[in-house]
């Protein structure tokens, strides 16, 4: 009987270690419209292309979600390609989106819209108080939606980023990376982008540089403009030595 129960606990635990992640933006994640935009702002496609993508988006939606997200991409293009003013006007209109979301929104769409926009201003300011308050933003939507893709990958993020003070730690980011890596079926494909920059990340600042390198190679075939793969590079070539 003892034997029978130690079995019967042990297939609890391995079963609670692969639940099944969500995706409540996969319309979005899916739209033909949006994955072309994202081929040309995460490529680093030119400003003319960028735009045009960009209006053929917002003129196939009023979903204020989905326009407030798409915001965000626009905000990190811009800025990554040191065009600041541009990058703030699209900040502007993300604000404007986010106010516009109606109150009956699902509570993890809000969040992730929060979540963005914070994001957003904190690129382009660099405010503290911005960073602080999109932290906490990312852990309530964790804490609340621990098996939804985006909030997991965005708590592994915030993991890596945040001081050790304040409860930063690359270990737990990976074991989040790992599990989502492991229960990805039906992961969007920018997810799954964020996942491989994110894993190998991890593993670079935990001192596992070659599967780090692997993953970055695998991050660069997807999209091959991002700040972050050099210095996931650099830190790579500094471990190694």
């Amino acid at each position: 009987m003892r034997k029978a129960i130690t079995i019967l606990i042990l297939i609890v635990f391995s079963l609670s270690g692969a639940a099944a992640y969500t995706d409540s933006f996969a319309a979005m994640q899916s739209s033909p419209l949006f994955l072309s935009l994202l081929y040309v702002v995460k490529n680093g496609g030119d400003e003319a292309e960028a735009e045009k993508a960009y209006q053929d988006y917002i003129l196939s939606t009023s979903d204020p979600v989905a326009l407030s997200r798409v915001e965000y991409h626009m905000v990190r293009y811009f800025m990554d390609k040191g065009m600041e003013e541009n990058a703030e006007t699209h900040l502007d209109r993300q604000l404007t989106m986010l106010e516009a979301i109606p109150s009956d929104t699902p509570d993890v769409q809000k969040l992730a819209a929060e979540v963005d926009a914070t994001s957003s201003e904190y690129y382009v300011t660099g405010k503290l108080k911005v960073g602080m308050e999109n932290n906490k933003l990312v852990k309530e939507m964790y804490k609340k939606f621990p098996d939804e893709f985006y909030a997991a990958i965005q708590e592994g993020f915030r993991l890596l980023y945040a001081p050790p003070i304040a409860g930063g730690s690359a270990k737990k980011a990976l074991r989040i990376f790992n599990d989502v890596e492991k229960n990805q079926e039906g992961i969007s494909y920018l997810d799954h982008y964020s996942l491989t920059v994110g894993k190998a990340m991890a593993l670079s600042k935990t001192g596992e540089h070659e599967e780090s390198g692997e993953y970055l190679e695998k991050a660069e075939r997807i999209y091959s403009f991002d700040p972050a793969f050099e210095e996931i590079r650099e830190n790579n070539k500094e471990g190694r030595k």
